[in-house]
């Protein structure tokens, strides 16, 4: 699953995560070969390694396809199949890009009883090279000291049934005129399991966690910044994906991507394809979660105990939702960045969540579907993509709406929730409706009145926070709280009341 904005040094991760899961490149593969492959549980032959070679290699150019990209040979229990990226640098000029080091990997297949495929890896990996982009040389390397892989594959699935994978002793580093990185892991480990929902559905669950990272990083003015964490791990929901009709649009791209164009017969298939896809799935939540992160600059240490990202969606569908979320427990800063006045105020925990909702995604993709002419360089008319943009945010509106906006420490604890509404095609037209809510609030004010004569800000502070308690209600659970509503007018009402000095 691809995963969008990330956590400190994932970006490393990433990159190292590349040549891991070169390693998984047979595995997909195997799993596109088996789907027609006939299965007769331990009956290792050459015929069947020839069957199994010749699928591998049928969506692949021809000269890829004869080029010794993939081999498979009949062991005694398993079958043999050889992986060679090597091959796919022979037409590279080794002016722009070059790499020692890298050699083939082997992954072993055995036919079950029960029609399912065992799979498994093992390897290493410890290679060197260097790219030119423009006129700037990039020296890199990259290091696994032991890969593992093992798992089922299901036919009818196209995919893993269940997998487990392990990797040690893994870094990089990457040296050009602008910038040194050099970053590590002690170990990381996955684990997915993919279950039936219904007979058309799948549920996939996946969880990695990686252990010991550090990352050096140093610019061009020599400035170094360390960045560690005691673990990294992601966790993967994927409910209710209708895998038929991926499985039928996977085919089809793979038919024909040798084609430069496709016939009109073909358009209308893959049009048709992609309709019935929709929604593809009925919920995503990826969590992403770095203990102990600290960030050494020149300036000093910053860090926090917990950095957390979240992401959830529910579908290609109409009325559809995309959240995220980024929560940090017990941020830290240097000694004496912040006068000792403040320390009190450092939040212990802060959290955002939002969510774009009312997205009509099913009927704005239909309408691409049904109008944009690929072949061309403006898929869309200036009139068709307004249009889009009005199918897509129905009546031209986005909301975003505040599931859960909050800062605590010891001497406040102030949350928000609600919804603001914009309209991208007109400028500075929005509404806002959020209800603000303050615990301890006279504490808060007791903080600031106290510290005034150190930070005469903060008597300012207490004085704005006075007037603001006089619009306050008290909610059933003992807070206080301001509903605030800003119409389009930029009118201002707080708990029903006008906002005074208003225009």
């Amino acid at each position: 699953m691809a995963l969008a904005l990330r956590p400190f040094g994932y970006m490393f991760a990433s990159q190292s995560l590349e040549e891991f899961s070169m390693r998984l490149i047979p595995a997909l593969l195997l799993s596109t070969a088996l789907v027609t492959q006939s299965v007769q549980a331990a009956d290792i032959s050459h015929q069947g390694a020839q069957e199994l070679e010749q699928k591998f290699t049928a969506y692949l150019p021809e000269t890829l396809a004869k080029s010794g990209l993939i081999k498979v040979r009949p062991g005694t229990d398993d079958y043999e199949v050889t992986f060679d990226p090597t091959v796919l640098l022979k037409d590279v000029d080794p002016k722009t890009f070059s790499i020692s080091g890298l050699k083939p990997f082997l992954s072993l297949i055995r036919p079950m009883e029960d029609g399912l495929w065992h799979f498994s890896q093992a390897a290493d990996l410890d290679v060197k090279g260097q790219f030119t982009a423009g006129t700037e040389k990039t020296d890199f390397t990259y290091k696994i000291d032991a890969m593992r892989a093992e798992g089922i594959v299901d036919p009818d699935l196209l995919y893993f049934k269940s997998a487990d994978m392990s990797a040690g002793g893994i870094s990089m580093t990457s040296t050009s005129p602008q910038q040194s990185v050099e970053a590590r892991f002690g170990s990381m480990t996955s684990t997915m399991n993919t279950t039936r929902a219904t007979p058309q559905t799948i549920d996939i669950r996946s969880h990695m966690a990686m252990n010991g990272f550090t990352e050096t990083i140093i610019d061009p003015a020599k400035m170094k910044v360390d960045i560690s964490a005691d673990s990294v791990t992601a966790d993967v929901a994927f409910n209710g994906l209708t895998y038929r009709p991926v499985q039928d649009l996977f085919f089809f791209i793979l038919d024909n991507v040798k084609k430069e164009k496709l016939l009109p017969t073909e358009q209308v298939r893959l049009k048709a394809l992609v309709r019935v896809n929709l929604p593809m799935f009925e919920n995503l939540l990826e969590s992403i979660e770095v203990a102990n992160l600290k960030v050494a600059t020149p300036t000093g240490t910053y860090g926090a105990e917990t950095l957390r990202y979240t992401i959830d969606t529910n579908g290609l569908k109409d009325d559809a939702k995309v959240g995220f979320g980024v929560t940090i427990d017990k941020p830290s800063l240097p000694p004496g960045l912040v006068p000792d006045a403040f320390a009190s105020a450092l939040p212990e925990t802060v959290t955002t969540r939002i969510s774009l909702e009312n997205l009509n995604l099913a009927s704005g993709i239909t309408y691409l579907i049904d109008h944009a002419n690929f072949e061309t360089d403006k898929p869309l008319t200036d009139e068709q993509s307004a249009e889009a943009g009005r199918i897509f945010l129905p009546g031209g509106a986005m909301t975003i709406k505040y599931d859960e906006v909050s800062a605590r420490s010891a001497v406040y604890d102030f949350s928000l929730s609600g919804t603001t509404t914009v309209y991208p095609q007109q400028q500075g037209r929005q509404n806002t409706d959020i209800t603000l809510y303050a615990k301890d609030f006279d504490k808060t004010v007791s903080y600031l009145q106290k510290n005034a004569a150190t930070v005469p800000e903060f008597g300012q502070a207490a004085f704005m926070l006075l007037m603001v308690k006089g619009f306050a209600k008290q909610a059933p659970d003992g807070r206080d709280m301001w509903n605030i509503v800003v119409d389009e007018n930029k009118k201002v009402k707080i708990n029903g009341q006008d906002l005074p000095f208003q225009p």
